[in-house]
C-alpha cells in the first residue's frame, strides 16, 4: 500500500470504543464505592447468559439507549449511589481513580495526532450522559479536531446524516476516514455513507485498533 492509499483520518465512536464499557468498568466501580458484588446488574457480552436485558437488546426488543437507561436504573434501585450525580452514569465514569479510557484507543489516538491525521469522534450521547462541561475538562478533549454528538444535533447514528455532518465536519472524503464503533447497526451505517467502518468487539477490543493502525500508516 502506498502513502496515497492510507486513510487520512479517524472517526471514534466514544462508550466502549474510547471510553470502556460500563460492563468492564462495573466491578472497580463497585470495589471503589463499597458497594456489594452485583449492584451494578449485567455485562452485557462479556457475560450474555445472565443478562437478559442484552438478549432482549439484540433480539430487537429494546434499543440501545434503552438497553443502557434500564442499565443504569437497575444499579440505582440496587443502591448505587449517585454522589451528588444527575445519572449514575456520571457517577460510574467519573469515579475518581477509575481507568476509564481503553488504553489502546488512546495510544491509537496520540499517534495518529503525532502523525497529523485528522481525529474525531461521532457519539450518540457523550454529552447527554457525561456533560458537556466535564468533556470539555477532560485532559484528551483538545486531542480530538472535531466532536459530533447526536444528543446535541438531534440526529442519531444510523441515520447517514450524522455520518455526513461528521464527514464534512472532517474535512475529508468518506473512503479515507477509518470508523470505529462497538455496535453492528451503526458500523453499517458508516460503511453505507461511504466510511472504512470497522467493528470494535468487546470481547477483544484490541483487534480493531491494531486494524485500523495498519490503514491509517502509524
Amino acid at each position: 500500500m502506498n502513502n496515497s492509499q492510507y486513510a487520512k483520518g479517524l472517526l471514534l465512536d466514544v462508550g466502549v470504543v474510547f471510553f470502556k464499557s460500563a460492563w468492564e468498568i462495573a466491578d472497580d466501580y463497585e470495589i471503589a464505592r463499597g458497594l456489594p458484588a452485583g449492584t451494578v446488574v449485567g455485562r452485557g457480552p462479556l457475560d450474555p447468559d445472565k443478562d437478559q436485558r442484552w438478549t432482549r437488546y439484540l433480539e430487537g426488543e429494546a434499543t440501545e439507549r434503552e438497553y443502557w437507561l434500564d442499565f443504569a436504573a437497575k444499579a440505582q434501585a440496587n443502591g448505587a449511589p449517585l454522589d451528588g450525580h444527575p445519572t449514575i452514569m456520571r457517577a460510574m465514569f467519573q469515579t475518581p481513580g477509575l481507568e476509564i479510557i481503553r488504553p489502546e484507543a488512546l495510544d491509537l489516538v496520540h499517534r495518529v495526532k503525532d502523525a497529523g491525521i485528522r481525529l474525531g469522534i461521532l457519539t450518540n450521547e457523550l454529552m447527554d450522559f457525561q456533560g458537556r462541561n466535564w468533556v470539555e475538562s477532560q485532559e484528551w478533549f483538545p486531542l480530538f479536531d472535531i466532536i459530533i454528538d447526536s444528543s446535541e444535533i438531534e440526529i442519531r447514528k444510523p441515520d447517514i446524516r450524522a455520518y455526513n455532518i461528521a464527514i464534512e465536519a472532517m474535512g475529508l472524503s468518506a473512503s479515507e476516514i477509518v470508523f470505529i464503533d462497538d455496535n453492528p447497526t451503526y458500523v453499517k451505517g458508516g460503511a453505507e455513507a461511504g466510511l472504512m467502518s470497522l467493528l470494535l468487539e468487546v470481547t477483544n477490543p484490541g483487534r480493531v485498533f491494531d486494524q485500523a493502525a495498519e490503514h491509517l500508516n502509524v
